[in-house]
């Protein structure tokens, strides 16, 4: 995806992100008749891409940044656009072209608090006795919207109330975890097919040192491509080749186990965003820093003790 497509259907790309938090999960929240994208980032902070939260409000797709919706006067005492703008994140996006891009978005409860400023100013608009500015057809369309997404939230916080007074979360994540790994995974071993593309290869080879052939690649390459690829692809993925798949050997690999039309792709997909990234850096240490920065990992230093030679005996 493109910088340019990702402020189009998306978030809008506002500035250099170097430091910045970086989108480790993406999914689609399926509310109020529209998919709207949202993210986890690596500190945790849960977002909805700035675009994404104007398109709730208006039903326009694109339909810009937010703060142009907010600044006016019959909103003023309801939804403070000062705070809004403090409170926007910027983050970074894998999947846009240029890790070094960075992109906004609202935390979740901020976006409850600007639907929630709507609906107050809804209900200011329709009381006679108020003198307060009163709201334009558009935007008493987008107070009812705000209206409408608060409903969803509330019938959705309602049921995973209920499913952790029950115990039930739990029985409903062990489903979760077997719905992906049913998506992930073929239940046989596929033939065996070229799937990891020669650069990775060479980029491997470049920054271990490696002086030999790529086809006679060294064993300890394959422990690099359980941390970078399998791991960092799904941590429940990869668990369950290790557990139950054979030890990979010629013609018989993990990746003949993943599914072709959804494990493969996402395969696929994440070995070149690994080469991309390989290729920016100069010695293998470097590539396993920047992978597991994306993922939300950072190094442990451990100190060993060990006796001073002269105190021993």
């Amino acid at each position: 995806m493109t910088a340019e497509e990702a402020a189009e259907v998306d978030i809008e790309v506002i500035s250099e992100g170097g430091g910045l938090p970086v989108a480790v999960h993406r999914g689609e929240l399926d509310i109020i008749g529209m998919a709207v994208p949202c993210y986890v980032l690596n500190n945790g902070v849960r977002v909805i891409g700035r675009t994404s939260a104007t398109e709730v409000l208006t039903g326009i797709k694109g339909g810009g940044a937010l703060e142009k919706y907010i600044a006016v006067r019959a909103l003023d005492p309801f939804i403070s656009e000062d705070l809004v703008l403090e409170r926007m994140v910027p983050f970074r996006l894998p999947e846009v072209d240029g890790l070094e891009k960075a992109v906004k978005g609202l935390p979740a409860d901020l976006f409850i608090d600007v639907c929630q400023g709507f609906v107050s100013a809804l209900e200011h608009h329709f009381r006679r006795d108020l003198p307060h500015p009163k709201l334009t057809a558009r935007q008493q369309q987008m107070a009812m919207q705000a209206s409408l997404f608060l409903s969803a939230c509330a019938k959705i916080g309602l049921e995973a109330l209920i499913d952790e007074a029950t115990g039930y979360q739990y029985e409903r994540e062990a489903d979760a975890l077997q719905v992906k790994l049913a998506a992930f995974l073929d239940g046989e071993m596929r033939k065996w097919e070229k799937t990891f593309p020669d650069e990775l290869w060479q980029e491997f080879g470049r920054l271990t040192g490696w002086k030999g052939q790529l086809s006679k690649r060294p064993k300890y390459w394959g422990k690099l491509v359980m941390d970078l690829i399998y791991e960092k692809l799904d941590p429940d993925v990869a668990k369950w080749l290790k557990e139950h798949a054979p030890t990979p050997r010629y013609g018989q690999n993990y990746h003949q186990w993943l599914s072709g039309q959804y494990g493969l792709k996402k395969l696929t997909e994440h070995i070149w965003m690994v080469i991309g990234m390989a290729r920016t850096c100069e010695t293998m240490r470097d590539l396993r820093d920047k992978v597991n920065a994306l993922y939300g990992s950072e190094p442990v230093q451990l100190r060993l003790y060990l006796p001073r030679p002269d105190r021993q005996s």
